[in-house]
């Protein structure tokens, strides 16, 4: 079963209600480190996990990360490693549920996924230079990555806005077909619970029977390079909406 993408235009402007405070975030903002060893604290003050911590299997490799994470003074990044999925299984799923990770039913949430394989991929690959797979909510699909290898210049992400259908949730990796296909990977994941005025959360339950949000385009509106010298993007720390 595919997902049904709808796509809904929407300005979000003050009337957007934000979690605010740390003990706030610690608990409705997830963010892991897929393959990484240990717990840290990156340049944009964002509090990561390493998988190790979940159930997840799979095989773990050290990567070079991107040029831009390099040049910061603090390089710590999730994009430093990557869980690779070798095995013969159908699927291979981080499950979130609540009592780890405050999932409930009917709540609305932001999953970011991040791929960065580096310069040099361990398995081979279908087609010459470019890898493709599968990401899943529950048992539907999300989206089919695919990636140019090998990479360069930024990582691939991969976002989209969910209203759980049960108090867990599952984000899940597979083959795009049982036999002579890609081996999945992924970098990092982040969960954040959405409030539930937020103008996209209103549309998707009233417009969409609560049908997924999948990000077509992200776009900087309303702050110059000026603002913050040295960088055109708004960072976790800057950010007020956390997104």
């Amino acid at each position: 079963m595919v997902l049904r993408l709808v796509i809904v235009v929407l300005v979000i402007g003050l009337n957007c209600k934000c979690i605010e405070g740390q003990s706030a975030i610690s608990v409705n903002f997830l963010a892991i480190d897929c393959g990484g060893s240990l717990n840290y604290v990156d340049s944009n003050g964002m509090n990561w996990i390493s998988d190790n911590s979940t159930d997840i299997d799979g095989e773990v490799l050290a990567v070079d990360p991107p040029e831009y994470i390099k040049a910061r003074a603090n390089s710590t990044s999730p994009l430093s490693s990557i869980r690779i999925f070798p095995g013969g299984y159908s699927k291979h799923c981080y499950l979130f549920g609540p009592d780890d990770y405050n999932i409930s039913k009917n709540s609305a949430y932001l999953i970011r996924a991040s791929f960065w394989a580096g310069s040099l991929f361990p398995y081979s690959t279908i087609s010459q230079n470019t890898i493709s797979f599968k990401l899943l909510i529950y048992t539907d699909e999300w989206e089919t990555v695919q990636i140019d290898l090998p990479q360069s210049g930024r990582e691939v992400n991969k976002e989209i806005y969910v209203i759980a259908i049960r108090n867990e949730i599952e984000v899940c990796l597979a083959r795009t077909s049982p036999n002579n296909s890609d081996t999945p990977f992924i970098s990092s994941l982040i969960l954040r619970k959405l409030d539930t005025a937020l103008p996209p959360v209103t549309a998707s339950k009233k417009f969409t029977e609560g049908r997924p949000l999948m990000l077509v385009k992200r776009t900087n509106y309303g702050v110059s390079d000026e603002a913050h010298p040295g960088s055109a993007d708004i960072r976790y720390s800057l950010n007020i909406y956390g997104l």
